[in-house]
């Protein structure tokens, strides 16, 4: 049954029959698909969001996680569409010819201003941010920094301040929903499950 099942998923086919263009900017192409699968059923607008830019693997961002000795950090970010504050984890877009871990290295920087410590990239696996409508994946990162030696940066479009929390605080912000990106969510879950409370 099982290899009957898999053979049935080879064989299933989502076909693209025409596409429009409706919007874009300098990150990303909006399209709506004319698409039909194998069952013949069939949309005639199916949203689609292509990045402008992919790195290997698929990948169009990062998202970073900084640690500390005493907990992870976080940006108080204010997010538009839903006109509300979030604390997140450190994101960006790759740029053409970057490695994801280069462009983790580089959004960390530009968003916190703190200098990873040697050998302090570690790579947290991949994460599909929407794979019903983004073309795109994300890469993870758990960076070990220096919170003493940071540069000064400007803040970037709403955004606020960073800071750092411990164990028991981030398990209370997820629950009471001050974290609820997914990204976000992700990468702290694969930190935590991977770090005894001892650090």
């Amino acid at each position: 049954m099982q290899h009957e099942d898999n053979v049935k998923d080879q064989n299933f086919r989502i076909e693209l029959l025409g596409r429009q263009e409706v919007f874009e900017n300098a990150l990303f192409r909006v399209y709506a698909d004319q698409v039909v699968d194998s069952h013949g059923n069939e949309v005639p607008r199916y949203l689609s969001v292509v990045p402008r830019c992919l790195v290997e693997g698929s990948v169009a961002g990062v998202a970073v996680l900084p640690v500390a000795k005493h907990g992870i950090g976080l940006i108080r970010v204010l997010r538009h569409p839903l006109q509300r504050w979030s604390w997140e984890v450190v994101k960006g877009h790759g740029e053409p010819g970057e490695s994801p871990a280069a462009a983790a290295e580089r959004e960390l920087m530009e968003e916190t201003g703190l200098a990873l410590l040697a050998g302090g990239l570690r790579d947290m696996g991949a994460l599909s941010p929407e794979a019903g409508v983004i073309q795109a994946r994300s890469r993870l990162f758990a960076a070990s920094v220096d919170t003493v030696a940071t540069v000064k940066v400007e803040p970037e479009f709403g955004h606020g301040e960073l800071r750092f929390f411990d164990r028991s605080k981030v398990l209370q912000m997820i629950a009471e929903g001050e974290i609820e990106d997914a990204s976000s969510l992700v990468l702290v879950y694969k930190w935590l499950i991977t770090h005894d409370s001892n650090g």
